[in-house]
C-alpha cells in the first residue's frame, strides 16, 4: 500500500507574508508634511496660501507666545487609548486569522485615529479666543477659522 501526501497551503504562506509585512509597517496620522494652505476669502479677511497646515497644527497644540495651548492631537489618543488598542488588537486578529491584510488593517487604524482627532478638534471650547480673535473671526469657536487645519488631518501608511 502506498500513501502519497499532498501539503496544501490553506492561506498560511499569506498569513505569515502579511504578518512578517506587519513588522516594520506603520501609519502616520496627523498634517502630512509638505501641505499648505490654500488662498482663501471669508467676508474682508484672506487666508494666505503656502502657510504649513504641521506647522499651525503645532502652534494650536502646543501653544505660543500669543497662541494658548490647545491639545487636540495628544488628547485625542490619549482620552480613546482603550479604543484604539482594541481596534489594534481586532485588527492583527483579522491579519493572523487570514480574513485581513496589514494594508487594509492599518488603513482602518489611521481612519479611526484621523476621526478621533477632527472630533476634537470640533469639541475643543477652553481656552476661548481672545475678545480681539472673535470680533476678527466673528466666531468664539477656538481651532476653526477657514476650516484648513480641519480638513487636512490625513493619515498614510507605511508598509516595510
Amino acid at each position: 500500500m502506498r500513501i502519497v501526501v499532498k501539503d496544501k497551503d490553506l492561506g498560511f504562506e499569506e498569513i505569515q507574508r502579511q504578518m512578517a509585512l506587519l513588522d516594520g509597517s506603520h501609519v502616520k496620522v496627523g498634517f502630512q508634511e509638505g501641505t499648505v494652505t490654500k488662498p482663501q476669502v471669508k467676508g474682508q479677511r484672506r487666508k494666505p496660501a503656502g502657510l504649513s497646515l504641521p506647522q499651525i497644527a503645532a502652534e494650536n497644540e502646543f501653544g505660543t507666545q500669543i497662541i494658548p495651548a490647545r491639545p487636540f492631537m495628544s488628547t485625542s489618543f490619549d482620552e480613546n487609548k482603550a479604543l484604539i488598542n482594541r481596534a489594534i488588537q481586532g485588527e492583527y486578529k483579522k491579519i493572523a486569522g487570514g480574513t485581513g491584510t496589514t494594508e487594509r488593517s492599518l488603513g482602518l487604524i489611521g481612519q479611526l485615529m484621523t476621526k478621533l482627532i477632527v472630533q476634537k478638534i470640533r469639541a475643543i471650547v477652553s481656552p476661548p479666543n481672545s475678545p480681539r480673535t472673535i470680533a476678527i473671526k466673528k466666531s468664539s469657536k477656538p481651532l476653526i477659522d477657514f476650516g484648513q487645519m480641519i480638513q487636512s488631518v490625513r493619515y498614510k501608511v507605511v508598509l516595510k
